[in-house]
């Protein structure tokens, strides 16, 4: 006899099925009945076995034309008809094989016929032993009292539909009510005219659960959890999900997807420490995160009065604060979480919010400078220079250069390491006629103090003034002369 190319050690099956646990053992007979067009009813009973590490499980449909082919209960990857149709669950063909493994008898009985699998007699096919309509899988399955726990943990965690009653042990499993539902467009996966699953992309409905007390959030396919999310809320995916052979997660890029759809419906439902979650981090970074979405957020992480640390003007930083703004540093937020940001408009520098002055604008719009010729300087403005002149040499040990200039920008003077203007369409001529008094004094002592630091907000600049201010009157006193104009 011409052997197979295969052979499945259906030992070695049962433990690799053991490792997805009871519960979605179970789990997956009743997938296959809630697949059966027509079904309205499915029955699981589940019955410990006394003083033995075995139960006796049952499950019972009413589907009309029951199992399709009783051959597929014993096939691995025969092939199924639920690949070409998104809205079933099943695509691998392994469900009822995998909890054969893990049985030490067990039948199937269906309107095709009956299939008995006993450890001493192997496979016996009972054609005439049929149902009038649905099927039932009855089987003794290795199970100690901590996975019986499980599986009834996990049968109710199922979210069914109202059109199906499935009870468990003879009590109802009831159907939970969504939150919130839409349409949205993800990745699926459909079997093409040779029975290869191929990736497509088609609208489905999401429904949104909140879990119940004690459970753990969980990505769903059509009522079955996939894995485990700890997010916000269960999410039911209504079509097939593109899943790993063992039937228990998806690609990372699949669960951002769905959560930056979840994150874009339901932001108005987040609180502030919800907006920190892992999930929302991850959806507010995604290029498709939506301007609200990424707002919201960042509005209950940072609140509304908020700005991007600006490295350019340490004053705009201090003076955010003090204004009771929030500074949002680098690491606060991932690089694609900046990006977004930036882009929605949900977030700007300090420096545009309240910038510091700057005499002399980079921009286009920049206004223009005009140097006045020392040759057009009047007696005053000559007498205000030299006496600058005089005080940095002086009180800094500074050459300071003296420029007069004309424009509309926004100082009376400014003053780099060495360099003084006076801004004549500010101050006037009348400023200079009135030789050295307070007011000049006063402005000096300010434009002098940036020698020691920019940043008006900082303790070194106001350290400088006080400096300034001291050696200022040291001066007078030593030479008062140098004072009368």
């Amino acid at each position: 006899m011409k052997k197979q190319w295969f052979e499945v050690d259906r030992a070695g099956l049962g433990r690799q099925a053991e490792e997805a646990g009871k519960g979605r053992l179970v789990g997956e007979l009743i997938q296959n009945a809630l697949d059966e067009p027509g079904v309205t009813k499915i029955d699981v009973k589940l019955v410990q076995v006394p003083g033995q590490a075995l139960a006796d499980l049952s499950v019972e449909d009413d589907a009309p034309a029951g199992f399709q082919d009783v051959s597929h209960a014993y096939t691995i990857f025969a092939p199924s008809n639920k690949r070409s149709n998104p809205e079933q669950r099943g695509q691998f063909n392994l469900g009822e094989k995998l909890v054969l493994a893990v049985c030490t008898r067990a039948s199937i009985c269906s309107t095709k016929g009956t299939i008995l699998f006993d450890p001493d007699q192997g496979r016996t096919e009972q054609p005439d032993q049929k149902r009038e309509r649905g099927s039932v899988f009855e089987g003794r399955i290795k199970m100690t009292a901590a996975e019986y726990t499980q599986v009834c943990d996990y049968l109710r965690s199922l979210l069914l539909p109202d059109g199906i009653a499935v009870t468990f042990n003879g009590d109802r499993l009831m159907p939970r009510k969504p939150i919130h539902s839409f349409q949205a467009s993800l990745e699926t996966q459909i079997a093409d005219s040779k029975g290869v699953m191929r990736p497509t992309t088609r609208k489905t409905v999401v429904s949104l659960y909140e879990p119940l007390p004690g459970e753990v959030s969980a990505l769903y396919e059509m009522g079955l959890p996939i894995v485990d999310t700890a997010d916000k809320w269960h999410v039911n995916i209504g079509q097939k999900v593109p899943l790993n052979r063992d039937r228990n997660n998806v690609k990372p890029a699949y669960l951002k997807t769905v959560r930056t759809l979840i994150l874009n419906e339901m932001h108005g439902k987040l609180t502030e420490e919800e907006a920190n979650a892992d999930w929302v981090r991850q959806a507010s970074s995604d290029p498709n995160c939506s301007e609200e979405a990424i707002k919201r957020v960042l509005d209950l992480r940072f609140g509304e009065k908020r700005a991007a640390f600006d490295p350019n003007d340490p004053e705009a930083n201090k003076a955010w604060v003090a204004q009771g703004g929030t500074l949002v540093y680098g690491p606060m937020m991932s690089g694609n979480e900046w990006k977004k940001a930036k882009e929605a408009g949900a977030i700007q520098p300090s420096g545009k919010h309240c910038p510091s002055p700057k005499p002399y604008s980079k921009e286009a719009d920049g206004k223009n400078v005009t140097i006045i010729a020392p040759d057009k300087w009047t007696p005053g403005m000559k007498a205000i220079a030299e006496y600058a002149v005089m005080l940095g040499h002086e009180l800094m040990q500074v050459a300071v250069t003296v420029t007069f200039v004309n424009t509309t920008n926004a100082f009376l003077a400014c003053y780099a390491p060495g360099d003084l203007h006076f801004n004549m369409f500010r101050l006037g001529h009348a400023w200079f006629e009135g030789g050295i008094n307070e007011e000049v004094d006063k402005l000096l002592i300010h434009e002098f103090g940036h020698q020691y630091s920019g940043d008006h907000l900082s303790e070194e600049y106001y350290d400088a003034l006080c400096l300034l201010g001291a050696k200022l009157k040291k001066l007078a006193l030593a030479k008062p002369e140098s004072f009368r104009v």
